[in-house]
């Protein structure tokens, strides 16, 4: 079968992506860490960090087209726990990041140059790198959906709860 999964598509607001069907990428979650990739500086926005991910073939569902990708950039997958699937809908199309914890030791290799370093990071870590300008802009949402899930609550730096102010103070 042909791969028609390659190709740029407009969304209803004009903006253009990579992949007519979709995209998708795996966030791996250990011990409270999120593994992150940085893109090569071949790519689009290369240099900065994101998960590991890419177009969708037609009718390859969000979870197997993130670990396709995922084993093409980092070298295989691991046994895998799903935990959730965040969409990032752009009206015609959509990224899916789909959430997932291992369930066995895994140590990433050099896939097929698309990514240039990868990293485990705390939360509160993710914020200080240099983001794909998508992840930057759900990583918030994505991580609120996760700790939603865990009934965990991590504080990121400056989201402490602040005293109300009173009196024109």
């Amino acid at each position: 079968m042909a791969d028609n999964g390659r190709g740029y598509v407009r969304d209803r607001r004009g903006c253009r992506h990579w992949g007519p069907h979709g995209a998708a990428g795996l966030l791996l979650r250990q011990d409270g860490r999120f593994l992150l990739q940085r893109r090569s500086w071949r790519v689009h926005h290369g240099r900065t960090w994101s998960t590991p991910g890419g177009a969708l073939h037609t009718g390859e569902s969000a979870w197997d087209g993130a670990r396709r990708e995922f084993a093409e950039e980092l070298g295989g997958v691991p046994a895998l726990r799903p935990i959730h699937t965040f969409v990032d809908d752009h009206g015609g199309w959509a990224y899916h990041t789909v959430v997932a914890e291992l369930t066995e030791p895994f140590f990433p290799r050099r896939g097929d140059g698309e990514g240039s370093a990868y990293r485990w990071c705390a939360p509160a870590e993710i914020d200080s790198l240099r983001l794909h300008p998508g992840f930057a802009a759900t990583w918030p949402q994505l991580l609120a959906a996760v700790d939603a899930m865990d009934g965990l609550t991590v504080r990121r730096p400056g989201s402490e709860p602040r005293p109300p102010r009173h009196g024109g103070v």
